[in-house]
């Protein structure tokens, strides 16, 4: 019996798996964990850019008096939208014709489809989790922008999302630089100044991610009293700890991103502003039936794809503590 094709093998094998490969994903990062949980994980219908509905900062406005006339204060320039890239993520799943008349058997087949995909996801998986936390210059600039390009170290210089942060004070996020030599104490007045910077009324951070040393600092200042806050987090595998009410995620990834560039960092999030936003057609899926014949190797090749962008309606609700 001749042994299936590689489009067949892929699609039959993600199928058949309980989780798929975009949720598989989603589960092993705590911060898009967050983001699905608070429905900022949406799918992007297509266009030529991904665009963002904006909360403005304060318009002009006047107490008046019986029927006083009001003037509309046209100098305010009205921004609607930021506006991001498309970005594509992929990876290749692979077959070659001695492996094919090696293994003719449907199962023997499956079994390396299951191996080659497993890698596949891990590997699509490291560099998302990287991606995160970039400033979207990695690969030649082909990367999604992260959290180091929407929670800036710098926010009144560069442009996000077509906006620039050095013209529109309201789209600066909060951000402190922490002496390398910070104590525990210094780092808990910081963060507690950081809580206050990005709070504004009821809308407040609900996600902290931080790296090793910015954890540990907290960490030890709780001593005994250091628990699990987010049940849903802790059981997902997370480490957590809690401040102010709010789950505090250890993530190795945190302090790095696919450029290579290191710094400790600890980024108060609020994710109502923050969107994770794959193409409907495009989110961690094979590229079935467009299998995909090696022109020069006896091989086949099958794509899996990804395509969109992590986008922000809000950074001035977004701040970070950094350390040089």
């Amino acid at each position: 019996m001749a042994s299936p094709n590689l489009t067949e093998l892929v699609a039959t094998t993600l199928r058949n798996r309980k989780a798929k490969p975009a949720d598989q994903i989603t589960k092993s990062n705590a911060f898009l964990m967050t983001l699905e949980d608070t429905g900022k994980i949406t799918n992007a219908g297509g266009g030529r850019e991904l665009t963002e509905p904006l909360l403005y900062n304060e318009l002009a406005t006047k107490f008046y008096d019986g029927f006083e006339t009001f003037t509309i204060d046209t100098s305010q320039e009205v921004i609607d939208a930021a506006v991001y890239q498309w970005k594509q993520l992929g990876g290749f799943s692979f077959i070659s014709g001695k492996e094919k008349i090696m293994n003719k058997e449907k199962w023997q087949a499956v079994s390396i489809a299951e191996a080659r995909i497993d890698a596949l996801i891990a590997g699509l998986r490291n560099k998302t989790g990287l991606s995160l936390y970039s400033l979207g210059t990695g690969e030649g600039g082909k990367e999604f922008g992260g959290l180091r390009l929407l929670v800036a170290d710098a926010p009144a210089t560069g442009v996000v999302g077509g906006i620039d942060g050095g013209l529109h004070i309201w789209w600066r996020n909060q951000a402190d630089v922490i002496a390398s030599a910070f104590t525990n104490t210094t780092l808990l007045s910081r963060m507690n100044a950081m809580s206050l910077a990005t709070t504004r009324g009821n809308d407040q951070t609900n996600l902290i991610l931080a790296d090793a040393t910015l954890f540990t600092g907290y960490w030890s200042l709780l001593q005994a009293n250091a628990r699990f806050t987010s049940s849903k987090l802790a059981d997902a595998g997370f480490r957590t700890l809690e401040f102010l009410g709010i789950p505090i995620v250890y993530d190795p990834q945190c302090a790095t991103d696919l450029a290579g560039a290191t710094m400790g960092r600890m980024y108060f999030l609020n994710t109502k502003y923050l969107h994770y936003r794959p193409h409907s057609a495009r989110n961690m899926v094979p590229l079935a039936p467009n299998k995909r014949y090696a022109i020069n190797q006896d091989a086949e090749v099958q794509i899996l794809a990804w395509a969109g962008n992590l986008t922000c309606s809000g950074r001035q609700f977004q701040g970070r503590l950094f350390y040089a």
